[in-house]
């Protein structure tokens, strides 16, 4: 699977990287919604991780945008503010709502729901 994390907070965003990496997935990373958009245009993923709150472009606009653009990503917004809504995030496209704190245990769940190869070692 190929995978792009973005979030401005890049000790979360590395060590994320680095053990997904560990794992075999294809890892991008981006540090604000710009930078994200840019490896988007570039590059296909089959599921995006977006911070609910980085600069330029929020992960709101950018799950939007992918919707509106009918991009195959799955989508997950992740967010630190515990009152952001659920029906907020899915409105705009997205598949997956995280609140923060999340461990890669989290995110390893959320991957391996969307994974095809774990869908299929599970038929």
């Amino acid at each position: 699977m190929k995978i792009l994390i973005a979030d401005n907070e890049k000790n979360f965003v590395l060590l994320l990287k680095k053990n997904l990496a560990q794992k075999g997935y294809a890892v991008d990373v981006a540090y604000d919604g710009k930078e994200a958009l840019g490896l988007m245009l570039s590059k296909s993923y089959d599921l995006v991780f977006l911070d609910f709150n980085m600069p330029q472009l929020t992960g709101l606009e950018l799950a939007k945008y992918i919707k509106e653009k009918e991009i195959r990503s799955k989508v997950v917004i992740i967010t630190g503010y515990a009152d952001m809504s659920e029906l907020l995030a899915r409105a705009v496209g997205a598949d997956e709502y995280m609140t923060k704190p999340i461990s890669v245990e989290d995110v390893k769940e959320v991957i391996d729901k969307y994974d095809p190869q774990k869908k299929a070692e599970k038929k």
